[in-house]
């Protein structure tokens, strides 16, 4: 079976869709659509109407280019006033030969559901460990229990909440658009399976987003979340900055920043200028250097931010900090970070054909994330039915070698 999988990111700022083929454990782009967002206010729907009017352009926009509609899909969620609690639970195991199986394993994992409180939803839950109990004593406690003879089975695990209402608003809209809500990620959940690497996954890790209102901290502790804060504070104010100062509209301040901007002041030329016009038509010409001082500025006072936010997550030691968000595209950026952080800190570098930008890491993540739960289950899934892969088979275009027939046909790689 081809793992045809569709994932849809929303927002402040953008709404992407990506739908991609999971394949050899890496994602192979065949589509993907980003529109700018509406309704949407520090990572909450406020006004459900606009962003399904904006989601209705994405969706006939990814499904013109694929030439199928697409009709499942994950959504991820932001982390606003997410709950990380570490809980306990155990289980008898019932079976004649005393033998732990992936059933009783998933029974020790679901006793802890009831300790959820009625508004909260459960996201996601993590075990950290198991413990073997025979006779009413406790034997061992390891991290994988399968085929282990034992009375009992106690687990001891992360669970990940968010307020039911988030979540229904984000399924609301993308079900007003005919799409099946088949699972829901946590965006900082997401962006550390994009990140992770195995030293990642052995030691405390801090993930800072930098979005367009809000900034997400997330603590991850060997490759379990254990905390994570949405403050509000986001690459916005830079652009209002710029607005201010050479007197342009928001639009051509953002346009100015992403086409000329630097994020550290040395390395902006003293001489190259940026023609633009001002908020009443007139060309004016802005300074790189110049420009670079109001950016940076910014910059590290939103890092500082998130800086003192980390202190207040946690009071263990980080060995890694990794800056994400589209911000870090900018030139310059990894500078700015070790002003601030030190060596341990950087931003994440995409490598994934078709989706080489920043703003990326969360959609692509997402899907990496969905289908490793898939797997751990022992499933197969594919969110396209077997009608719309042969369609999609008998599409004519082309991008290349590739051992897998869905790396192969489809030639667009989005505007990134």
């Amino acid at each position: 079976m081809k793992k045809i999988y569709t994932c849809i990111d929303i927002s402040s700022d953008t709404i992407r869709i990506l739908v991609s083929e999971y394949y050899q454990k890496e994602v192979r782009v065949l589509a993907i659509s980003s529109v700018r967002a509406k309704g949407i206010k520090n990572g909450i729907i406020v006004d459900p109407d606009s962003v399904i009017e904006r989601l209705k352009l994405a969706i006939e926009d990814i499904n013109t280019r694929i030439n199928v509609s697409i009709k499942k899909a994950i959504i991820t969620i932001p982390s606003n006033q997410t709950e990380c609690t570490l809980v306990h639970g155990n289980v008898p195991i019932v079976n004649e030969e005393k033998m732990v199986s992936k059933k009783d394993v998933l029974r020790a994992q679901n006793s802890v559901i009831n300790d959820i409180l009625p508004n909260m939803e459960l996201v996601n839950i993590t075990p950290i460990d198991f413990t073997i109990y025979e006779n009413g004593s406790e034997i061992e406690t390891i991290k994988d229990p399968t085929n282990r003879i034992c009375d009992r089975l106690g687990i001891r695990a992360m669970t990940v909440c968010v307020p039911k209402t988030i979540i229904a608003n984000f399924a609301k809209v993308v079900e007003a658009v005919g799409i099946e809500v088949v699972d829901v990620v946590l965006s900082p959940i997401a962006d550390f399976e994009e990140i992770a690497n195995d030293e990642f996954k052995q030691t405390n890790t801090a993930l800072i987003n930098i979005g367009k209102d809000t900034t997400t901290v997330s603590i991850f502790n060997k490759g379990i979340i254990t905390n994570t804060s949405t403050i509000k504070i986001g690459s916005r104010i830079i652009d209002d900055d710029i607005s201010y100062i050479y007197y342009t509209t928001k639009k051509i301040a953002r346009k100015t920043k992403e086409n000329f901007g630097i994020a550290h002041p040395r390395y902006a030329s003293k001489t190259e200028t940026y023609e633009t016009r001002d908020v009443n038509g007139k060309m004016i010409s802005i300074n790189q250097n110049e420009l670079s001082e109001v950016i940076n500025k910014r910059l590290v006072e939103i890092l500082n931010v998130a800086k003192n936010e980390l202190k207040v997550l946690t009071n263990k030691q980080i060995r890694y900090i990794m800056i994400l968000g589209g911000i870090t595209d900018m030139p310059g950026i990894n500078f700015v970070i070790e002003e601030v952080f030190g060596k341990n800190a950087s931003s994440y570098t995409m490598n994934t054909l078709g989706i080489r930008k920043a703003r990326f890491v969360t959609i692509s993540g997402a899907i990496r994330y969905f289908e490793r739960k898939i797997r751990l289950r022992g499933k197969e899934y594919s969110m396209f039915s077997s009608d719309d892969v042969e369609t999609l088979v008998h599409n004519k275009a082309r991008i290349g070698r590739s051992d897998s027939i869905f790396g192969r046909i489809f030639s667009y790689f989005l505007d990134n």
